[in-house]
Formats: structure tokens, sequence, C-alpha cells
């Protein structure tokens, strides 16, 4: 069939609409807190099915790539994250890639998205952030590791609608490591003095989609 084996995340994210959180956006990309400038910035769209009572269920073609990828909520880790000012529930999702499978023949709707991408590796010890280029690759050629975690602030913009702006934590890892390998993440960046969190909607991608994207555009 194509499909690949089952990658475990742990994951919390922010939205924000019709205003950037300027001193957030800032601050990710300082040189002066941060001992490297984020990977990425280059400009991708996703296709994801049309589907608004789904919440924890998310399927998408991403980028130009053949075939998709069906992402499904697991669980929620408690007690959550209680790293000031990075508050909230860590979700556990599970993702499947098949070549087999295409979304043509469903409604979508496509999502451009310019990302800039924070990686640290929690493999061992304390957290290491690793330099990345533009395609969020090891600039130094590194491996990738085997537990990490993407701190992520994406831009997204719908033709026709204003952007949205996007902050997420997703470690990786297998299933008994990945909550804490975002908690370690958490604590290194809290100490980087980060800006509040304010007036951000905390939740998935497949739940701002449903709540958020979909009413505005009249899909169902």
């Amino acid at each position: 069939m194509g499909v690949k084996s089952v990658l475990v995340s742990a994951e919390l994210r922010w939205f924000w609409s019709e205003e950037e959180p300027v001193e957030l956006a800032s601050w990710f990309h300082s040189r002066d807190v941060h001992p490297f400038a984020p990977g990425g910035g280059e400009t991708r769209v996703d296709r994801y099915l049309v589907d608004s009572q789904q919440f924890g269920l998310g399927i998408k073609c991403r980028g130009g790539k053949s075939g998709i990828e069906v992402k499904g909520l697991v669980s929620t880790f408690e007690p959550g994250l209680a790293v000031d000012p990075f508050l909230g529930p860590i979700e556990i999702w599970a993702k499947w890639a098949s070549g087999s499978l295409s979304l043509d023949s469903h409604e979508t709707i496509a999502i451009e998205k310019r990302r800039w991408l924070r990686k640290f590796d929690t493999a061992a010890g304390s957290p290491r952030e690793m330099e990345l280029d533009v395609t969020e690759k090891p600039a130094r050629g590194e491996p990738f590791p085997e537990s990490s975690c993407n701190v992520e602030f994406t831009v997204i913009s719908l033709v026709g609608h204003s952007s949205w702006w996007t902050l997420g934590f997703e470690s990786f890892g297998g299933l008994a490591r990945v909550a804490q390998g975002l908690k370690a993440v958490a604590e290194v960046l809290a100490s980087r003095d980060p800006p509040p969190m304010q007036k951000g909607l905390q939740v998935s991608y497949p739940e701002w989609l449903a709540k958020c994207v979909l009413p505005r555009v009249g899909a169902r």
C-alpha cells in the first residue's frame, strides 16, 4: 500500500489573526537571544481535506509532493505544559504518510505557509539547538537526531482572506519521551526572555481549520 511507519509527536500551538504578534516574531528571529538565526523562510502550499466536523484528524498533501499525510489526535498529556509563558495542554499525535492515496477527488483548501524553524536535539541530556539552512536541514551536515523538537513561527495565508500567524512546538521520538522533550525545549526557550503569549488561540491545525477557516470560506 506504500504506507510508511507511524510518527509520534507531542504538540502545543497558538494562532493569531488580524494582527501579527510583533514582539513574539521579533524575539523568535533575534540573534541577540538565540545562538542561530532560524532556518527555513521558504513558502509552500499545503492542501487540506475539507471536513468542518473533524477536530482531531488532519489529512493533507504537503507542498508539491505526491501522496498524503494523515495525522490523528491520540491523547492529551496531563498535566500539560506549565513553563511560563508557554502554558497549555500537550497533545499526542500520530502521523502516517502514504504515496498510494490522493486527495484529487475530494474538496480541499489550499493554505500558503511561510515557516521559520528552530530545531533542538533532545536525544540525550539537555536540548541542543541545531543550526538550520533555508531548507530546514542541518546547516553543518549533521544527521537528523533520533529525538528532536521543532519550534516554528509561521505566516499562513488564504487567497482572499487575511493572514494568520502561528507558533508551535512539535516534539518527535518515542511515545515515552516526546512530552518530556517538548517540556525541556520550552524550558530552554523560557530562559531566553520571551514576551508574554497574549491573545493567542490555543488549538491544533485541524481544529483551527474546522473552527476558524472553513466557516469563513463557506466550506463544509
